[in-house]
Parts: C-alpha cells; structure tokens; sequence
C-alpha cells in the first residue's frame, strides 16, 4: 500500500490587520518534509510507503492571503498527479486557516483534492485543539483526529492516530462519512485540558479509540478570534455506521456541555492586578503573560502596553519579551554593547495595545530569534532603560522553551519577572519556574470577547449568551445533520 503525505498550516486571527503571505510559510520537500511528520515512522512501521509532497507551515498570523493559497494548492495537486497509484491521503492542517475572501483553507485544498482523485481514496487529518472546521470539510474527508492537550503536547501522538485511521480505511476498502456536532462555546485560553469539560471529554475519546467500529473521534475547542459562521467548538466521530457515529457525537457534545463550567480561566486577571502581583511576589522568577498580544493566537505581537505598566511601577529586573519591530531592530542591531540611543516603539500607533513609547536605551547584546519549531528566524536585540530589559525582534516569535531564551544570550535566572506575548505558560517554561500570571489585556487576541467585533461568527455563542439549552443545540444538531 502506498499514501501520500503533506502538511499546510497557519492559524488565522480574524482580527489582525496583516496578512500571511506565501513568504511567511516555512516550505520542506522529499525527506525533509517527511522528517517533519510523525506519521511517515507509523506508515513504515506498518509496511506502508509513504511518499511526502510538501510541508508548509506559518507562525499564526491573520488570513492567508488568496494567492498563497493558490500556490500550495497547485504544489500538492502537482504533486498528486505525479503519483498514478496510491491508496490513502495524509494531511496534516492546523484546522482554522481562514484564507482572504474565501473561508476555511483546509476545506479548499481538500475540495480540490476531490476534484483531483474522486471520492473513492480516503482522507485523513490531523489537526490541532483549536481548529475551526466547516462543513463541506468535513464532507470531504473520511478521518480526522485532534490534539487533546492545551498547552499541546501530543502533537506526534495526534499524527499516529490519523495514521492509523487511515490505515483502518484503506485495510476494509472503507471511505467513511463523518458526522460532527456543533456547540456554541468561545473557549479561548481558558481551555486548559487538565481542568473540566477536558477532562470528561478526554476520557470518552479514549473509551471511544477502543472500540472497534470507530475509525477516528475528536473534540474541537475552536478558535476563538477566527471570525466564520462555524466559530466554536465541534464534536466530531467518524464510524462503520452513520447512524452510529452521529449518536457518539452527540454524547461527546453533550459530555462537553454539562461539564462546561468548569473552563475557567486559571492565574488569570485584569491587567494592573497582574503587574502588581507579579512585582509583589519576592521568591524566584514569575512569568506574566500579555494575552491580548498573544503571537501564538496569531496576534502582531508589537504592544507596548505592558512595558509602559511596568516603567509607571519604576520596576526593576524585568524582561520584556519580546516586542515586534524591525524597524527598531535594524537600527539597534548597527550599535555595539553599551551604547546609547533614543528609541520609538509603536511609531504613530495609539490603540489600547500598541502606544506610541519614545525611550533612551542602552544596548545589551544581540541574538538569534527563533521560531515556533526552534529554527532560525531573525534576529533581536536586548536593550536596557532604567531597571527594565527589553527584547525587540525584527521577527515575530514566541518564546516558548529555554532555546529560545539562550539563542538570544538570556539567562531566565537573571530576571524577576518576564512578560511574555502568550496566552497561557507553555509546559517547557513550567521547567524554568512555574510561578505565572495571565494579564487580560486587550489587543487582538484578547479574551474579553465583547471587545471582539464578530462579522461572520454565530450571534449565540457562549459565555456570552448564558442562556443556551442543551435542547438548542441538540435540536440544531439534528437539523444539521451532515
């Protein structure tokens, strides 16, 4: 048996003014881009050739811009018509691409894989906690499989579960259809999977894996500042049995919905709360983070907001880390240590994230900026005003694992606190110390979602509308019923 194997992932903020182009995307081909995916070792293992087509991912960002889009869609079909015989299609998407002007990327690329190959091979993907779905993907492929850990941890595990359904497909010549329930919930980064409804969902997929007539089951937390008539969380069994795997999916839902109050947002607070109690915590190293500026919810990453909360405090070893601007960047990289300059961040903006802040610096050091899989991405620079670090990046990054920290020459250790562009403590930080509080401040991954400006997204969608029935969604679902 023979599969074909890719990979196409950006993550899409409805609410960013940027626009991810076919540059942003890190591209691998042949046995680089077979390296990158954990399922070509379970395809071998199984005695099944996988043969990759192309891995392509981008740091989440805002839409996708059409013509990026049309590029990696014809590599892949390129790529599938290269092929003459094969038994199985593997894809690996993040699950809310939202493509300028088209909607939902991954249903495009699997609709014009259709096109392409017929109905008959099966499809199967992995995709990430927070994908957004539509349904005509859902349509067009026979499998799909989701992380089940917030922070993510279980990527590679993910990967072998879509593998293995696919594999199920293709040993019982079976292409079947999925069926999916949809629940009107904004999660945001209160959805931690060690707490509630996660930890009753988590154990019925797993009751779910055993049974044999199940070819793949997955909960979906969604994305919340993706802005489509399919925003929110998502049920989704694919089974021997239609009648069957909508009636799983359901249970699913329902699991999830009784259990739903218990996402609650841990460590989090109103953003002068947080500074506060970082500054008053005295053992050891506390992480604070700016989760209206997130750079893994695909927010710029460029505010000011917490460094000027910090200078009113007149604080004293703090990391800033790290503030977008390559501007700045560029020009501080031409100064060797312990020179003086006169900076502006945030030039000309004046939002409740992004202020203009002019500030006399002193160079530290400079460093290697590192991407969401560790590579290099671009460079940065450590800048010192009063008692204050900062780390300005001419890349957008987050800084998520101790390499990130010692590429750019930084020592954790040195620091009392460290503001970081995230939404929640990434597990590898927790190794560093795993003190943390969540600044809710605003910007465009804010989790006050009535400062969100939906478009698109259903209008009943909770928390904000606390007075959804189960009975609602259940009638809907059956309405809806793929």
């Amino acid at each position: 048996m023979k599969v074909l194997t890719g990979s196409f992932q950006c993550e899409s903020n409805s609410f960013c003014d940027d626009v991810a182009k076919e540059s942003d995307f890190e591209v691998y081909y042949g046995k680089d881009a077979a390296q990158k995916l954990a399922a070509t070792r379970y395809f071998e293992e199984n005695g099944i050739e996988a043969v990759p087509m192309v891995f392509a991912s981008a740091l989440p960002s805002g839409e996708v811009a059409y013509s990026a889009y049309q590029y990696f869609e014809r590599i892949f079909l390129e790529k599938i018509r290269e092929q003459k015989d094969f038994d199985g299609l593997y894809i690996y998407f993040h699950g809310s691409m939202y493509v300028e002007g088209h909607g939902c990327g991954e249903e495009l690329l699997t609709t014009a894989i259709r096109k392409e190959i017929g109905d008959k091979i099966p499809i199967s993907a992995a995709c990430d906690f927070h994908a957004t779905l539509s349904d005509q993907f859902y349509k067009n492929v026979n499998a799909v499989n989701g992380f089940r850990t917030a922070p993510h941890t279980d990527h590679d595990d993910t990967e072998r579960r879509a593998a293995r359904s696919l594999i199920e497909c293709m040993k019982r010549s079976i292409a079947p259809r999925l069926q999916r329930v949809r629940v009107p919930f904004l999660g945001a980064d209160a959805s931690v999977t060690a707490n509630e409804p996660y930890l009753s969902v988590t154990k019925e997929l797993q009751r779910l894996d055993a049974e044999e007539h199940v070819i793949s089951c997955a909960f979906f937390n969604g994305h919340a500042w993706y802005d489509a008539p399919h925003t929110g969380a998502c049920a989704v069994v694919a089974d021997t049995d239609g009648e069957t795997a909508f009636a799983e999916a359901m249970r699913l839902a329902k699991i999830f919905w009784e259990h739903k109050e218990g996402a609650v947002f841990e460590g989090a607070m109103p953003t002068d709360e947080a500074v506060d109690r970082s500054l008053a915590q005295k053992e050891g190293l506390i992480f604070v983070d700016d989760s209206g500026d997130n750079t893994t919810a695909g927010a710029w990453g460029a505010g000011t907001l917490m460094l000027r909360k910090y200078m009113k405090k007149n604080a004293k070893n703090v990391l800033i880390c790290g503030i977008f601007d390559p501007e700045v960047t560029t020009a501080l990289l031409e100064d060797k240590p312990g020179e003086k300059r006169r900076i502006v961040l945030c030039k000309g903006k004046h939002t409740a994230q992004e202020i203009e802040t002019e500030l006399d610096v002193t160079v530290k050091s400079a460093g290697t900026v590192c991407g969401w899989a560790g590579d290099e991405v671009g460079k940065g620079v450590v800048v010192k005003c009063g008692g204050i670090d900062i780390l300005i990046t001419d890349a957008r990054a987050a800084f998520t694992t101790s390499r990130h920290f010692e590429k750019m020459g930084i020592d954790p250790y040195d620091y009392r606190i460290i503001v970081l562009k995230m939404g929640y403590l990434f597990p590898k930080l927790r190794e560093i110390s795993d003190l943390a509080v969540v600044a809710l401040t605003p910007g465009q991954s804010t989790n006050d979602f009535s400062q969100i400006d939906f478009k698109r997204a259903p209008k009943r969608l909770y928390p904000a509308c606390k007075d959804i029935r189960w009975e609602e969604i259940e009638t809907k679902a059956r309405r809806m019923r793929l």
